[in-house]
């Protein structure tokens, strides 16, 4: 199995993308490594980071270009030919060896690349970004989608519903993962009516474990395994969670710094502060799965350090082993979609 890395993408390109990558190696077996971008700076690098016996395991494919977040998503994969990222997704494509794309670069350009460049999954209306989440019980939550698409139809908020169900089951472990529709209430009626077809064509779709309706608020509760929404909501609601965390954490450290009493206080909860921080930090939790493309593609945060890249690489090899491709297209294949109705539920 070979895992294309877009070396050239992110804001700490290429120096923590590679060396992630190479921690990546060192992790673990059964894969190998393309960095995909300038290959003197890519070389440079591994001479000074990568341990001898790792090489083997690396190739670079030398790119001219790069994509920025300054550059127009569709303009660049279509114009910049020879970046690093457009070759990644050729190389995606057109290799049966390779199972995976990761890339901190821009997000627009990613996604427009996974469609454009690998295309869809047959069956898929539309691909959908996925990132996984923390939840306060401690497993994890799937967010879908959080801002591929802004607009969605009900055929489209069914097929995330299925395609999340499918990657909760293979990275997770879930037997049935709990699939909830983000809406304004818990109420079957509630909602706009987006929320409120797509809620009856949730209802009749055995391979589904849908539980209705839930409200933002419980997210994170550890209620839910799967959450569905459009674009334009997942993302807004990703954003709420992430400037609450921040927050939180500021308010808790100015909190501690407040008087002498909060700081001895804080000294006996040291490790209970140190468990949250590294159970909020993305950088520990791989990137946002771009589910419903012809190949496993992973967008780790714009800041990744190699620790992300780190994570995100074990993720990706980790996803294309379970299959997750294989799984959500053979769920696809077993419903029947053309049979699904509106139905009564007000």
């Amino acid at each position: 199995m070979k895992i294309v890395i877009d070396a050239f993408g992110g804001d700490n390109a290429p120096l923590a993308i590679v060396r992630g990558g190479v921690d990546g190696l060192k992790e673990t077996d059964g894969f190998s490594i393309i960095f995909t971008g300038k290959a003197d700076e890519i070389n440079k690098i591994l001479d000074e980071y990568c341990p001898e016996n790792l090489r083997s395991r690396i190739e670079i494919e030398d790119c001219s270009e790069v994509i920025t977040n300054d550059d127009v998503p569709t303009t660049a994969i279509r114009k910049k030919t020879d970046s690093s990222l457009v070759k990644g997704f050729k190389l995606l494509k057109e290799n049966e060896d390779v199972g995976a794309l990761i890339s901190a670069g821009s997000t627009g350009a990613v996604l427009t690349g996974a469609t454009l460049k690998v295309g869809r999954i047959k069956g898929v209306s539309r691909p959908a970004l996925a990132p996984v989440l923390p939840t306060v019980e401690g497993g994890n939550v799937m967010l879908i989608d959080c801002g591929a698409n802004a607009e969605c139809k009900p055929i489209n908020l069914v097929h995330f519903a299925v395609m999340a169900s499918n990657y909760m089951k293979v990275m997770y472990g879930v037997e049935n993962p709990r699939v909830a529709l983000l809406a304004n209430g818990t109420e079957d009626h509630k909602g706009t009516p987006l929320t409120q077809e797509t809620f009856a064509m949730l209802k009749q779709i055995d391979e589904l474990n849908f539980v209705g309706n839930m409200e933002a608020r419980d997210v994170l509760s550890g209620n839910y395994d799967v959450v569905v929404c459009d674009g334009f909501s997942g993302n807004i609601c990703l954003k709420s969670l992430e400037g609450m965390s921040v927050s939180m954490m500021k308010l808790i450290k100015q909190g501690v710094m407040s008087s002498f009493k909060a700081k001895i206080g804080a000294l006996f909860m040291k490790g209970v502060f140190k468990n949250l921080k590294k159970k909020m930090d993305y950088n520990a939790n791989g990137g946002a799965m771009f589910l419903g493309v012809e190949g496993i593609v992973v967008t780790a945060h714009g800041a990744a350090t190699e620790q992300t890249i780190k994570s995100t690489v074990l993720q990706a090899k980790e996803a294309v082993e379970g299959d997750v491709v294989g799984k959500i297209k053979k769920t696809l294949e077993n419903v029947d979609f053309d049979s699904l109705v509106k139905a009564d539920i007000l």
